[in-house]
């Protein structure tokens, strides 16, 4: 009689979660910071952990299905992407912070905003900031997650997760700006005041018309830098000013939730950023327009 052993099943290939650190070691390292609680009562500590919480659990919805089928369409433009994946992150997000942050107002790229009457904070969701080079295998793609007063309008806390580049950057407001890469964080203060050669990073419009004039722009502006940079993620780029691997930033036609946990880390990591507050207004880090 013969005996005939079946194959050992594999086991499902488990995605590492990006890291990113506690609530506990944050304090640990920001000791020597201001106080975590503003005025108007609202805890920064708290606030970052939920940012940070949210955009790792939608980090890890985007590495799961990376490089996997994907279910795309187009918005404004042809290259004007969102996918299955952006929606899943997205929903994700949110499910963190109504989970930890029951009655805050919530606004973001894919779904519809989430209002509430007596709500002290408003958050704002890019679940994947990097789409087109998500969809194409590239690395340089995030989720970035961010949160404003809704009384004061300032902006508090961000964080940032860029799971196939293995980092994560993060602040808040007056308590300095950091990264964590390979399992260690340190405190980013941007690129160094002495260097001599300058390095642009910019992106482009989807409309045609808009990025004719923006290349015109960076044609006058180019005798000041040695390179441009376009990596096809603001945030990223925005991030890369604050940890001083880029100079300068700027762009134009981009919406909040692409620059909104962003410009905290850039601004706490000592750099000068410019907000846009209209359509079309451009968004800089270390940059005069």
């Amino acid at each position: 009689m013969c005996y005939f052993r079946s194959p050992t099943p594999k086991k499902k290939k488990e995605v590492p979660l990006p890291f990113y650190p506690t609530i506990a070691q944050i304090v640990k390292g920001m000791s020597d910071t201001p106080c975590s609680v503003l005025s108007n009562e609202i805890d920064l500590d708290v606030l970052l952990n939920c940012a940070l919480e949210a955009a790792n659990a939608g980090a890890a919805e985007l590495i799961s299905r990376f490089g996997g089928p994907l279910d795309v369409k187009s918005k404004s433009s042809a290259e004007d992407l969102v996918s299955n994946a952006d929606l899943v992150a997205e929903a994700t997000v949110r499910s963190v912070i109504n989970r930890l942050r029951a009655g805050d107002e919530i606004t973001g790229e894919e779904l519809q905003p989430q209002f509430h009457q007596n709500a002290k904070v408003r958050w704002s969701i890019d679940p994947l900031d990097g789409t087109v080079n998500y969809t194409r295998g590239l690395p340089f793609y995030c989720t970035s997650v961010g949160a404003a007063s809704t009384i004061s309008g300032e902006w508090l806390v961000g964080a940032i997760v860029a799971p196939t580049l293995g980092c994560t950057y993060f602040a808040k407001r007056g308590g300095g700006a950091f990264c964590v890469r390979g399992g260690l964080t340190k405190q980013i203060f941007g690129p160094p005041v002495d260097r001599k050669t300058k390095i642009l990073a910019t992106g482009f419009s989807y409309q045609a018309e808009n990025r004719t004039i923006q290349v015109e722009y960076l044609a006058e502006q180019i005798s000041k830098f040695v390179d441009i940079r376009r990596m096809g993620s603001a945030a990223l780029d925005i991030c890369a000013c604050a940890e001083g691997t880029i100079d300068s930033y700027y762009e134009r036609h981009i919406k909040e939730h692409d620059w909104a946990a962003a410009m905290v880390i850039a601004e706490e990591a000592g750099q000068r950023v410019h907000r846009p507050v209209s359509d079309g207004d451009a968004a800089t880090v270390n940059f005069d327009v």
